[in-house]
């Protein structure tokens, strides 16, 4: 019979005065040291290399879901939101992640609008989503209430290369300017 003995210290103080203290909610077990009064986790999960982490965050620009990604590779969605705000200041400007406009094709952007709301059924949000109606890239989009203000707002966000020509607009018919109610409206650069 072999028996496997391992000695654990503290993270922090190096102390080996250490008490078992459960496990936390993924099933890891924890430990209390007396010397220090320290928590933490006994062995720590290895953290993701450079490789995998750039692997990952490509799988998700190609717009696999954060759900999909924790399946699949077994990070958490926690993790991978805060990988995210690190590389968000080095991600190119939306316009050079669209495909390119042709010259001869006059870009036509469908936008819609839909409710929302943030914790309370009270607070509702509008989001407006602009959509090139050619390739289904969502080209702008903006969030508040059902204003002009808002509509102004997602206008501006929309990259130049789809409006050249001003900013003409048809409706479909049901629901005109007031309120500024945008089911169907399509904007034509």
């Amino acid at each position: 019979m072999i028996i496997e003995t391992k000695v654990y210290s503290c993270r922090k103080c190096q102390s080996e005065d250490l008490v078992k203290n459960g496990t936390n909610a993924s099933g890891s077990s924890q430990y209390h040291c007396k010397a220090c009064g320290a928590y933490g986790v006994l062995e720590r999960t290895e953290r993701a290399t450079e490789e995998k982490k750039e692997l990952i965050i490509n799988v998700y620009q190609e717009r696999s879901s954060m759900r999909g990604i924790e399946r699949t590779f077994g990070v958490s969605r926690r993790t991978l939101s805060a990988w995210l705000k690190e590389q968000a200041n080095d991600l190119p400007p939306l316009e050079e992640t669209l495909q390119p406009v042709e010259c001869k094709k006059i870009p036509v952007l469908e936008v819609d609008e839909l409710r929302s709301f943030v914790f309370r059924s009270k607070d509702k949000v509008w989001v407006w989503i602009a959509m090139n109606r050619e390739t289904r890239e969502i080209v702008a989009s903006a969030c508040g209430d059902r204003s002009e203000n808002t509509c102004r707002i997602l206008w501006d966000r929309v990259p130049s290369a789809f409006r050249p020509h001003g900013s003409a607009c048809s409706w479909d018919g049901r629901l005109g300017w007031k309120g500024w109610s945008l089911a169907g409206l399509i904007f034509r650069g």
